[in-house]
C-alpha cells in the first residue's frame, strides 16, 4: 500500500477494520469467463525516455493469453529513442503505434490517448513500460468486470530486488508491506472503499475514462482517480493473482536509497494532495472517507509520531517507549503469520531493514504532511503538477 498510509501499525484502528470485513463479508466477488472473451481490450503504455525498457515491456504483452486488439506507446517529446525502438518492431507487430504526447505527465497521456485515438478497445490496459506480468495478467483482470459498475480492475504487483544495500533495505519493508496489501485492499474491495489502484497495472472501461478524464493536478493520479471513481459510484477490483512486475529502484552509493525517499515522497505528497483537492467532496463517498481514509491518516499521525519521538524519549519513559517498540514488533511478526504464513520466516529475518522502513517512511510521511499543509495554506494548489520522470531501476544509469 503506497502512499502515506504505508506506516500504518499492525495493531491499530486500520487492521481491524479490514479484519472485520473479511469476517463477515465471506462472499467472494463475482467473476465472468475469461477464457471465452468478448470484448476488445487496447494496451496502453505510457513513457518518458524508457528506451531501455520498452522493448522488453512490449514483448510480453504479446505473450498474454488473451487476445489484444491493439498496442499503443505514448511517449512526448523526449522520448525519441523510444519511437525509435517501437518504430522498429512495428514489422513483428501489425498492431503496435507509437503516438506522441504535448504532455509529460502519465495522466495527460492517458486522456489524451483516449480523447484523441478511436480505434480503442472497450477497455484500455494502462501498463508502465517497466512492467511485465505473466501470460494471463489481462486474462485474470478481465474476469473481474463481472458487470458495468465495474469501472477498473487492478493487479497485483512485485518489485524486483535492488542490487545496491541500503536501497535493499528500504525495499524489503516495501514488499512487507506490499504483501499486507493484498489482504487489505481485498477488504477494501469488499467495503467498496478502494484506497489506491495499481497505477503501473491496471484497465479501465473505455467509455469510463473517456467521460470522466484521469485527474491531472496531483502526482499520484492514480490514487486521485480511484477516489474519483468510487465518489462517482463505480466500483473498483483487485485482481491479486494476476500478476505484474518491475524492477525496484536502484543505483551506486547513496543514489540507491536517495532515489526510494524520492519515490516515497512523491507518493505521500501526492496522497496528501489528492486531500487537499478532494475537501469536503470526499464526504460524498462515505464508505471510502470513513473506513478507509481517515482511519489510516490518523493512525498513520499517531503511529509515525510515536515511532519518530522514541529515541528522544527512550531517556525519559523507557517502559513506555520499550513496551511500544515490543508491542510493534509482536504483532508485526503474528500478523505475518496469520495474514501470509508463507512470508512468516522472511519477515523475521528481515524485520531490521522493516523498521528502517518503517522510520525512514514515518519521517517521509510527516515531512509531506507539514509541506503539503503549507502550500494549501499559503500557496497555489494549482502549480502541484503530475511530471512523472521514471526512476533510476539498476546500477547503471537508465
Amino acid at each position: 500500500m503506497k502512499g502515506p498510509f504505508s506506516v500504518w501499525p499492525f495493531f491499530g484502528l486500520t487492521i481491524w477494520i479490514d479484519a472485520l470485513t473479511h469476517l463477515f463479508s465471506r462472499k467472494k466477488m463475482p467473476k465472468v469467463d475469461s477464457y471465452n472473451p468478448v470484448k476488445q481490450v487496447t494496451v496502453l503504455i505510457p513513457a518518458h525516455k524508457e528506451a531501455k525498457h520498452i522493448e522488453k515491456t512490449i514483448n510480453h504483452v504479446y505473450k498474454e493469453r488473451y487476445p489484444i486488439k491493439n498496442v499503443i506507446v505514448c511517449g512526448d517529446y523526449f522520448s525519441q529513442k523510444t519511437k525509435s525502438v517501437v518504430d522498429g518492431l512495428t514489422s513483428k507487430y501489425s498492431n503496435l503505434m507509437y503516438i506522441e504526447c504535448p504532455h509529460a505527465s502519465k495522466a495527460m497521456k492517458i486522456n489524451f490517448v483516449t480523447s484523441t485515438v478511436k480505434d480503442v478497445g472497450d477497455f484500455i490496459y494502462v501498463r508502465d513500460a517497466r512492467v511485465i506480468g505473466k501470460s494471463d495478467c489481462i486474462e485474470k483482470m478481465m474476469a473481474c468486470f463481472s458487470d458495468k459498475g465495474v469501472a477498473a480492475v487492478t493487479s497485483y504487483g512485485r518489485v524486483s530486488i535492488p542490487n545496491n544495500m541500503l536501497s535493499r533495505a528500504y525495499h524489503y519493508g516495501k514488499a512487507w508491506i506490499n504483501e499486507i496489501g493484498r489482504f487489505r485492499k481485498n477488504a477494501q474491495e469488499k467495503r467498496e472503499a478502494v484506497f489506491v489502484i495499481c497505477g503501473a497495472s491496471t484497465i479501465y472501461r473505455t467509455n469510463v475514462l473517456r467521460k470522466f478524464p484521469i485527474p491531472a493536478l496531483s502526482k499520484t493520479e492514480d490514487t486521485h482517480y480511484t477516489w474519483v471513481l468510487q465518489k462517482l459510484g463505480y466500483r473498483i477490483r483487485i485482481a491479486d493473482d494476476a500478476v505484474a512486475s518491475a524492477p525496484d529502484i536502484d543505483g551506486k552509493g547513496l543514489s540507491g536509497i536517495l532515489n526510494q525517499v524520492k519515490q516515497s515522497y512523491r507518493w505521500s505528497i501526492g496522497t496528501m494532495q489528492c486531500l487537499v483537492f478532494e475537501g469536503g467532496n470526499s464526504l460524498k463517498n462515505k464508505k471510502l472517507f470513513f473506513s478507509t481514509i481517515i482511519p489510516g491518516f490518523l493512525e498513520s499521525i499517531t503511529y509515525s509520531i510515536a515511532l519518530l519521538l522514541s529515541p528522544f524519549f527512550l531517556f525519559y519513559t523507557p517502559k513506555l517507549v520499550i513496551g511500544f517498540l515490543i508491542g510493534d514488533t509482536l504483532f508485526s511478526i503474528i500478523g505475518t503469520l496469520v495474514i501470509m504464513p508463507r512470508k512468516f520466516m522472511k519477515t523475521v529475518i528481515h524485520y531490521p531493514e522493516i523498521v528502517f522502513y518503517k522510520y525512514l517512511n514515518a519521517l517521509i510521511f510527516m515531512y509531506a504532511m507539514i509541506v503539503v499543509s503549507l502550500h494549501a495554506i499559503i500557496g497555489n494548489p494549482k502549480t502541484w503538477r503530475n511530471e512523472w520522470i521514471p526512476p533510476q531501476t539498476s546500477i547503471l544509469k537508465d
